[in-house]
């Protein structure tokens, strides 16, 4: 049980190294990248690339592909990885739908999704450690994910931290602009686990 905790360490310890090397630290890029772009169409007259009414219509087929894609991992590969993303696409689907109860719902979803990966998180591990490129792409997820929510919750405002120039009549774009981006990345990540992570993981979890 040690030697295998120790053998986790260093695999995370080496994802770390990876993840900010130039192979693993691109994966932030399209969150930073989609910041300048609503900016670039707002000063360039191309507002309707970046408004919301469009953005939330295309959410809805993204997240309807990224749903499929793991839904059928989950049926074909029945690896536990693909069941919690096809729960959080289910989950995040379902927001963008705007079925009622879902602005506390997308929420209380996650948390136990999140309570789920930490009581397994060594066994998910296990089943995903030699899928660099998927390791990554989860990463870029969660992270322009994470962007998203911050720029929604007002974060970067002139009355908190103040980094984005004109936010208060931007933040909305840059928030759709944002989740499109995510969705596009999970959508990645799920392709990506179609062709790698299936022979790692019968490989490594004998």
């Amino acid at each position: 049980m040690l030697a295998a905790k120790k053998i986790i360490f260093k695999a995370k310890i080496g994802w770390l190294r990876r993840l900010l090397s130039p192979h693993g630290i691109w994966c932030f890029l399209p969150g930073i990248l989609g910041v300048f772009f609503v900016y670039w169409a707002e000063a360039n007259g191309y507002e309707a690339l970046v408004q919301k009414k469009y953005h939330e219509q295309l959410a809805i087929v993204l997240m309807g592909a990224a749903t499929v894609l793991f839904l059928m991992r989950a049926v074909f590969c029945r690896m536990e990885i693909d069941c919690i993303l096809s729960v959080m696409s289910i989950n995040f689907l379902c927001r963008e739908i705007h079925f009622v109860g879902t602005d506390n719902g997308v929420v209380i979803v996650a948390g136990l999704v999140l309570i789920w990966i930490w009581l397994r998180k060594n066994q998910i591990w296990t089943s995903i450690r030699h899928a660099n490129l998927f390791q990554i792409s989860l990463v870029g997820t969660a992270f322009t994910y994470f962007f998203s929510i911050l720029i929604a919750r007002r974060v970067f405002s002139i009355n908190h931290l103040a980094l984005l120039p004109n936010e208060a009549n931007v933040h909305v774009e840059l928030e759709e602009v944002l989740e499109n981006i995510a969705h596009l990345f999970l959508i990645f990540s799920g392709i990506v686990a179609f062709v790698s992570i299936n022979k790692q993981h019968r490989k490594h979890a004998k």
